[in-house]
Formats: C-alpha cells, sequence, structure tokens
C-alpha cells in the first residue's frame, strides 16, 4: 500500500477548508491529491482518506479524465495557462458514476520547493434545472404568443383556405360538364381545368403549411433562411385583412441577399406581430388610404427591416413603454406582443425599436446581424 505523506498546509487553511461551503481540493503539480475538505467530499462521495495521493482525474468523466495529466505537463513546460486563474463550467465525476455541471475556479500556490493547485467547486446542477424551466417557460410563452395572434387572424384565414376550395369544388364540377360532352369539348378545355384545379389546390396548401409553420411548438431552432422568403411568406396570411379593410401592403426585398442564421418562426412572429399592430392602429382610426410598407435594407453588417404605417401611430406618453411586458393599449390586449418579440430580437444578435416618422405614422426597425451564430 502507497505511503501518503500527510500535507504541511496547516492552521488557517485547515479552518477554510472546514467552513467552505464550496468544495476545495488541493493537488500537487503531479495532479495528485493533497487536501478534500468536507463539502468536496458530500459532493463528489468520497471521504478526503479514500482520495488523497489519487489523481485528480478520478473526479472526471471522459475525455477530460484521459487529457487532465497532459494539461498539467504541458503547463510545467510552457507555463501558459489553460484553466487556472480562469473561471469555467466542467462536468464533474460522483463516485456512484453520476456525472454534474459544476463550476470550477483553479488557483496556483507556489512555496519554496513546491508548486500546488486549488481548485474550488461549486454545484450548479440546480442553477441548470433552473435555467432549463426558464427556457421551458419561454418557448411556452412564445407558442402563446403565436396562438394569440392566429385567433385573431381566423377569419381571415378561414377564408383564404376556403376561397381556393371553393374554387376546386367549381373547376371539378365545370370538367365533369365537359367530359359529359367529351364529344364537343376540345382538349384544350380540360387541360385548362385541370391546371387551375391543380394551382387552387397548391394555394390552400400553401396556406396551411404556413399555418402549421406558425403554430409550431418547441424548442428553438436555427438555421440558414432567407429573409425575403420568410416575409413572402407570412404575407398570404394577411391577404383577406388586406382586402377587407382596403389598406395597401407594400413590400420592398433586398436582392441579393445572403442568408441569416436564424429561427425562420420566430422572425415570422415578429413581423406578423408589427404588421397586425399596423393593421389595427389603422383600423382603429377609421382612416382611408391606409398603407403598411416593409423594406429591407444593409447597414453595416446588419440586416434592417423596417415596418412602416401611415396610421395615427404612438402617442408620446406611451412611447416610452411601447417593450414593457404587460403594457398595451389595446381594449383586449395582454401587452406581451412587443415585449416578446423585442426577446427573440435579442435572443438572435439584434434589437427592435420604434420611431416616429416625421410624416406622422409609425416605423417599427428589427436589426439582424449577417454574421451572428448562437
Amino acid at each position: 500500500m502507497k505511503k501518503v505523506q500527510k500535507s504541511t498546509l496547516v492552521g488557517p487553511l485547515d479552518a477554510l477548508m472546514e467552513a467552505a461551503g464550496d468544495a476545495i481540493i488541493i493537488i500537487d503539480e503531479k495532479g495528485l491529491i493533497q487536501r478534500f475538505n468536507p463539502a468536496a467530499e458530500k459532493m463528489f462521495g468520497y471521504s478526503e482518506s479514500e482520495v488523497r495521493g489519487r489523481n485528480v482525474s478520478l473526479l472526471m468523466p471522459e475525455p477530460n479524465r484521459g487529457r487532465h495529466d497532459g494539461y498539467l505537463a504541458r503547463y510545467a513546460r510552457t507555463g501558459e495557462a489553460a484553466v487556472i486563474g480562469k473561471g469555467r463550467q466542467e462536468t464533474g465525476l460522483r463516485s456512484n458514476g453520476e456525472s454534474f455541471p459544476m463550476q470550477l475556479s483553479v488557483g496556483e500556490i507556489r512555496q519554496a520547493d513546491q508548486r500546488s493547485f486549488v481548485g474550488i467547486i461549486r454545484d450548479i446542477s440546480e442553477m441548470r434545472q433552473a435555467q432549463e424551466q426558464v427556457r421551458h417557460l419561454e418557448e411556452q410563452l412564445l407558442h402563446a404568443d403565436r396562438l394569440v395572434i392566429l385567433g385573431e387572424l381566423t377569419a381571415g384565414i378561414a377564408h383564404e383556405i376556403n376561397q381556393p376550395l371553393t374554387a376546386i369544388a367549381a373547376y371539378a364540377d365545370a370538367g365533369r360538364t365537359i367530359i359529359d360532352r367529351i364529344d364537343e369539348a376540345p382538349a384544350a378545355d380540360m387541360h385548362s381545368i385541370c391546371e387551375r384545379i391543380g394551382g387552387q389546390a397548391r394555394r390552400a396548401a400553401e396556406v396551411v403549411q404556413r399555418l402549421r409553420g406558425l403554430v409550431r411548438s418547441g424548442t428553438s431552432s436555427k438555421g440558414r433562411h432567407n429573409l425575403n422568403e420568410i416575409i413572402k411568406n407570412i404575407l398570404l396570411l394577411f391577404e383577406f385583412e388586406i382586402k377587407k379593410t382596403g389598406t395597401e401592403l407594400l413590400f420592398f426585398p433586398l436582392e441579393p441577399l445572403e442568408d441569416l442564421y436564424v429561427d425562420d418562426i420566430q422572425i415570422q412572429q415578429i413581423l406578423v406581430n408589427l404588421i397586425k399592430n399596423s393593421l389595427d392602429s389603422i383600423g382603429e382610426a377609421a382612416q382611408a388610404n391606409g398603407c403598411i410598407e416593409i423594406r429591407i435594407r444593409t447597414e453595416g453588417q446588419n440586416v434592417m427591416v423596417s415596418v412602416t404605417d401611415n396610421g395615427p401611430g404612438v402617442p408620446e406618453q406611451y412611447r416610452p413603454r411601447l417593450f414593457d411586458s404587460f403594457f398595451t393599449t389595446k381594449p383586449k390586449g395582454v401587452g406581451l406582443g412587443l415585449s416578446i418579440c423585442k426577446s427573440i430580437a435579442a435572443a438572435h444578435g439584434g434589437t427592435l425599436r420604434h420611431e416616429q416618422p416625421q410624416e406622422g405614422g409609425s416605423r417599427f426597425t428589427l436589426s439582424l446581424p449577417l454574421r451572428f451564430i448562437g
């Protein structure tokens, strides 16, 4: 049995080791454990007598277990610190084989004839669980906001789906009539009927596809997407309301435009909110010749999407609180739409801001970075 030399580090250090709420582990320059305080015993499930003289890699899962001695050797050889003096999150390994997330800070102890390293460790399992719960709640809130918007657009969406289905039925009836007099009708008529049926069916399918995307629930999923296409895909949802109110909706895409690294459904959610707010503002003011303009431009390393309307604008006293949670000027609003939109923009490394154009109305501008990956 290997004889373990008793540490000479005594006195105030012993009191500190005993009283500390965080795990404190001291190792020598070869990685062998010299001290293991009571908090470390509780955290890792080993007694100090069990681990003294053993390599600290015992407390790490792979791949760090196999790499740790190499880290120490490289530091001794080059003096270049990878962990020393820096806090970082790592994974620990308990005696029962359970791994857990931990916050690790490493410092160096230099004495006349030896060098030691001290690690201060905090178990962050509960913090990670809380973060995951918050993330899950945020996802649910995003989904709920999309459902609220779609609920407000239900009549228009139902019309947009019903219209092509009605057309399909009419064309099918016409086709049956043509078949009944197949000897008299030219083949071109039948070909035209089939083309129209196919076109209307595809139109209905497009509406359903956009709806399925917008109501999709689940974790955020980012990828490379064309911003022009994202906007074109949501305009179909507003066709009925635009026609009903007589509002003009103009879209000015930017070509060419490189794909952005975004969650396309969440970006759609921002723009659907902004367009719906503009429509509501114009509608509540009973304004004739209403107009909403969506324009894309680049500004430095950012893509800017502006949604501008010629409605009555936001009263000056409300502007400072526009993005506050639960603040709303709508009689039936809950005041979460713009707050959620701003959070989505921030999660993409961007911003969402409001300005009042000199000519009147409102303008909201979404800024997204060209190079952001998160």
